[in-house]
């Protein structure tokens, strides 16, 4: 529950970082939520393999290609702008991580 819970406030967060950048306003209504969402999952996805909730170690580069890779398939028309939105997302959700104490840095 915890771990949905802290999600659902990162999804919060970086959407209100990436509205207030204003890079995106071009996409259609409900598309960034949508992107969001997805990276947020494949985030989780690349945790998840890594064990990162358990003590694994997080490669930020290797986190970075899975994400990025994934979105220019799950959003072809978009390709273009997944580096940019990829780069963007792992940067928000390090600041959010950071500011909850959920970091740990070596």
């Amino acid at each position: 529950m915890l771990i949905t819970e802290k999600l659902s406030e990162l999804r919060m967060y970086a959407l209100e970082k990436f509205n207030a950048e204003g890079d995106f306003t071009f996409l259609k209504e409900g598309e960034l939520e949508r992107m969001v969402d997805s990276m947020i999952a494949l985030d989780t996805e690349y945790m998840n393999r890594v064990g990162a909730f358990d003590d694994g170690e997080y490669d930020d580069d290797a986190a970075y290609e899975h994400i990025f890779e994934t979105m220019k398939r799950l959003y072809p028309d978009y390709q273009m702008y997944c580096m940019r939105l990829s780069e963007d997302y792992l940067d928000f959700s390090e600041e959010y991580l950071d500011s909850i104490g959920a970091i740990e840095w070596d």
